[in-house]
């Protein structure tokens, strides 16, 4: 989890826009005009970085899209999975049904309780805690099915695969788009920035609200990758809703 607030990251991106611009602009005002076959060249070049700047940020957003999609869907699994061990644990007999169903309503709590966490060391203390409840989870599964075959290809099934989908959301949760990539997109578009102020500083004019009108949309798209990336970061935040919902409905 970036440790930056996201507003302040914004202003960041800003100021690192800003900036670049300004280098761009003084390297044009200090290298002064050239000749024709220079400028041609420096608009082949200019447009290049362009097409590559737009390719790159396209990539980066529809990976972070992607995998926001794909932890929707894990919670949506997660909560029906819960479901189905739930209305399974009907089949046992006391006291495994209710040893079963406790233990199966404690984690949806936890599992809540974990999502909803803004900070990185509350979910750390969750997630230490989730081996504790996959134990009570599958022993009681195994007690409640204990000598019946038959019934325990019904239940043990359904415990397996909440006790599977936390690995595969713990898994989903950790990956983000790759540092060097990230990294590589935030100096292009550095170099973007500063190759459209270096015209201008060429031609000694400062077409300032151009220039400050590409930054901020260069930050925009930027930040929103990145709010996106990390789901329980920022403004765009995955919904819980269907562990919620499920959850609600473990009443008896």
């Amino acid at each position: 989890m970036l440790s930056i607030p996201p507003l302040l990251l914004f202003v960041v991106l800003l100021v690192g826009a800003y900036v670049s611009s300004d280098l761009g602009y003084r390297f044009g005002r200090w290298t002064g005009p050239r000749d024709e076959a220079f400028d041609r060249q420096l608009g082949i070049v200019r447009g290049a970085t362009f097409a590559l700047v737009a390719f790159l940020i396209g990539f980066a957003f529809s990976g972070a899209a992607s995998r926001y999609v794909e932890r929707l869907d894990i919670i949506v699994k997660e909560a029906n999975a819960l479901g189905t061990a739930w209305l399974r644990a009907d089949t046992l007999a006391e006291p495994a049904k209710a040893n079963l169903k406790a233990a199966l309503r404690d984690y949806a709590a936890d599992r809540v309780a974990s999502l909803r966490q803004p900070e990185p060391e509350p979910v750390l203390a969750h997630i230490a805690r989730v081996g504790s409840f996959h134990d009570r989870i599958w022993k009681a599964g195994l007690e409640g099915t204990a000598g019946n075959p038959a019934l325990g290809l019904l239940v043990l099934p359904s415990l397996n695969e909440v006790i599977d989908l936390h690995t595969t959301h713990l898994s989903a949760a950790k990956r983000h788009l790759p540092v060097a990539i990230m990294v590589g997109l935030l100096v292009t578009v550095g170099l973007s920035l500063a190759m459209a102020a270096f015209g201008h500083g060429q031609v000694g004019r400062r077409f300032a609200a151009l220039d400050m009108l590409y930054g901020v949309v260069m930050a925009a798209a930027l930040w929103m990758t990145i709010d996106l990336d990390y789901p329980r970061y920022g403004l765009i935040r995955a919904t819980i809703d269907p562990l919620v919902e499920t959850l609600g409905a473990m009443k008896n």
